[in-house]
């Protein structure tokens, strides 16, 4: 006899697990489908191990500066050791997810998960369940460019750059969006010699402006050369390094490629054309509440397309949850936040200058330098800034943007204020405690109206 639950989820990443674990919580029997490894591309090959070798390539990079302060000796990159520690974040953090789930009573199956009618799952090798309803979250996949694909030394992936035991001198990186920009300051921290190509004409072309513009002269004082408008033609592998031919003529050499042109999604040979599911170039089509075009089917995360983040995955896969169990939820997308984990790192929320523009808002802005940041200093990461769009007329604020130490932490101020619809004078009368970074957020408030104490 065929199993049976209230909810079939198919994909254990950043939107299936807290699903799964959602429905568990309101009462629903609940299997979990997953192929892989529980927790995704987010937790074994994207956002947790990057963040690991992130926060290596930041020790390096103080080290390195130390100097500076008083300090002698520095610190060198082992391989070996940061992939043993990678490792261990890895199977710790899956070891819980795991646990998690147990405990939930969501009873999870390996293995390839197919949709062959409505309500029945077969799931490879192991035979077929029934769902009375059904939430599709099997992710994406990296892009591989014609006559670029991945052979995972000379040509990589971003999951390929994550497995080195040996650092490659020099890697050209074919993208400048947050992936490869994020790879070019850790790689480059680890003292690989790092050139971008972007096709766009400036890197991390969703921020704001100013961000991309700080971005770019940083890296170009840490030794990052950029060619951005600027694209890739062909590439000619040798036995040691690989040519790559720009449309402007430019000809470069280095012993790695790393491929950061984006993400698909995961839509095929799930079976969505056996129950007439939707889908367009961005992945399965869903509304506010995640249902598909079919009554009793939901999908959440990178497969439906949209803003491709594991916050915004997680959020969804539990409306989606709720919503297959009777709820009435609508996920609100006006206040994502977007972290960037460069050196410096980035962050922010609500409007940038651009689209208050584009939007015939008008606008203030306050601004606010980490170099007149004293808990900054202290650290000796002075480089960045805090700036706030508030609209002209409310003085209410619209957007926080942040480039500096502990970015994607203090953006999280930022998150409230915009969610409570503060104006720009509300910071004034709040104890900020002295000395920390979190003042600067403050201080940029008050520089709207002209009131910032620290700067002139």
């Amino acid at each position: 006899m065929t199993a049976e639950y209230d909810l079939v989820v198919i994909g254990g990443g950043p939107a299936g697990y807290p699903a799964a674990i959602r429905a568990s919580q309101m009462g629903a029997s609940v299997c979990l489908v997953e192929k892989e490894k529980l927790g995704g591309v987010c937790l074994n090959w994207g956002c947790i191990p990057t963040k690991t070798l992130h926060a290596a390539a930041h020790l390096i990079q103080q080290a390195g500066e130390g100097g500076k302060s008083g300090l002698k000796g520095s610190l060198n990159v082992d391989p070996e050791g940061l992939l043993s520690h990678k490792k261990e974040v890895i199977d710790n953090l899956v070891s819980g997810v795991e646990k998690l789930l147990k405990k939930r009573g969501v009873n999870v199956v390996r293995g390839r998960a197919e949709i062959v009618g409505a309500g029945e799952v077969y799931i490879e090798e192991r035979g077929s369940i029934r769902g009375k309803k059904l939430i599709i979250a099997t992710g994406s996949s990296e892009i591989a460019l014609p006559g670029m694909e991945f052979d995972g030394q000379r040509v990589m992936s971003s999951k390929d750059i994550l497995d080195l035991n040996k650092l490659p001198e020099s890697v050209l990186i074919i993208g400048g969006g947050v992936i490869g920009c994020e790879f070019a300051s850790i790689l480059n921290a680890f003292g690989c010699g790092i050139t971008i190509v972007e096709m766009l004409p400036s890197l991390i072309s969703g921020e704001d402006n100013k961000i991309s513009r700080f971005l770019k002269a940083f890296l170009r004082r840490k030794g990052v050369v950029t060619h951005l408008g600027t694209r890739v033609e062909s590439l000619r592998r040798g036995t040691k390094s690989v040519t790559a031919y720009l449309d402007n003529g430019t000809e470069i050499e280095s012993e790695s490629v790393l491929v950061s042109v984006g993400r698909s999604p995961n839509i095929d040979k799930i079976g969505l054309e056996n129950l007439g599911v939707e889908v367009d170039k961005s992945g399965i089509k869903v509304n506010s509440r995640m249902e598909t075009s079919v009554n009793g089917v939901f999908a959440a995360g990178d497969v439906v397309g949209g803003m491709l983040l594991a916050h915004v995955a997680t959020r969804e896969g539990i409306v989606a949850a709720e919503n297959a169990l009777g709820l009435d939820t609508e996920i609100d997308y006006s206040l994502v936040p977007s972290t960037i984990y460069t050196l410096p790192e980035i962050a922010h929320v609500g409007l940038t200058e651009e689209e208050a523009a584009d939007r015939n808002i008008e606008i203030k802005t306050g601004n606010f330098p980490f170099s007149a940041n004293g808990k900054a200093r202290g650290l000796r990461e002075k480089d960045g800034f805090v700036k706030w769009i508030a609209e002209k007329s409310s003085e209410k604020l619209r957007g926080i943007h942040i480039i500096g130490p502990q970015a994607t932490e203090l953006i999280s101020v930022g998150i409230i204020a915009l969610e409570r619809g503060m104006k720009s004078g509300d910071f004034e009368p709040v104890f900020i405690p002295h000395p920390t970074l979190s003042e600067s957020i403050a201080e940029a408030a008050d520089d709207i109206n002209g009131r910032a104490i620290n700067i002139y």
